[in-house]
């Protein structure tokens, strides 16, 4: 396993926001670094922007089944711009 700290060393003008390192298989890091390369962002903002909104559902789901009720529905999102 590799140890990802999803910082890509990439020029960047947002605000970087609090990251933590996360280990993850060596297959995993280098396809994400060759994708990110290619779509020309960065590990961290290419990762985030595919987990955040499957975990998002995924503890919605968690929650729902913990508490007996049916899951909240999805909060719809406004277009990136």
């Amino acid at each position: 396993m590799n140890v990802a700290t999803l910082d890509a060393p990439m020029a960047d003008d947002k605000p970087k926001s609090a990251t933590l390192s996360v280990k993850l298989d060596h297959d995993v890091v280098e396809a994400a670094r060759i994708v990110a390369a290619f779509r020309n962002e960065t590990m961290t903002d290419m990762l985030s922007g595919i987990l955040r909104p499957i975990l998002e559902e995924m503890e919605r789901q968690a929650i729902a089944k913990r508490t007996g009720e049916r899951p909240a529905p999805k909060p719809k999102r406004s277009p990136k711009a």
